[in-house]
């Protein structure tokens, strides 16, 4: 029964750890944002290694007038996962940013101001 386990979370990491798997892990969860926020949201290539280093390629997301929200031709961060398990919050060590693109608006609604 230990040697089953042992097998099941080898082949597990394995699936993580490989582009089928992250494939399949992305899609399931831009499917999940996109029909939470009915608004469109494309990701080209997402990578994710055990040790918090992310690479995101061609990330595109519209905000619900269809104009373009966020867009990034390439992004790389290096986020250390365990003080995330330690319950002791979220920190980025490095980020590296292309062709990043934001169009955000917000409109203050208390004060009267239109922040742009």
């Amino acid at each position: 029964m230990l040697l089953g386990i042992l097998i099941f979370f080898i082949l597990l990491i394995l699936f993580i750890r490989s582009p089928w798997g992250q494939n399949i892990i992305v899609d399931r969860l831009v499917s999940y944002i996109t029909n939470k926020t009915n608004t469109v949201i494309e990701v080209d290539r997402l990578f994710i290694t055990f040790g918090g280093d992310i690479s995101l390629e061609g990330l595109y997301m519209e905000d619900k007038n269809g104009d373009t929200l966020i867009y990034s031709r390439s992004l790389e961060a290096d986020i250390p996962i365990l003080p995330i398990l330690q319950g002791e919050g979220f920190r980025i060590n490095s980020l590296d940013w292309e062709g990043g693109r934001a169009n955000i608006k917000r409109q203050d609604t208390i004060a009267g101001f239109n922040f742009q």
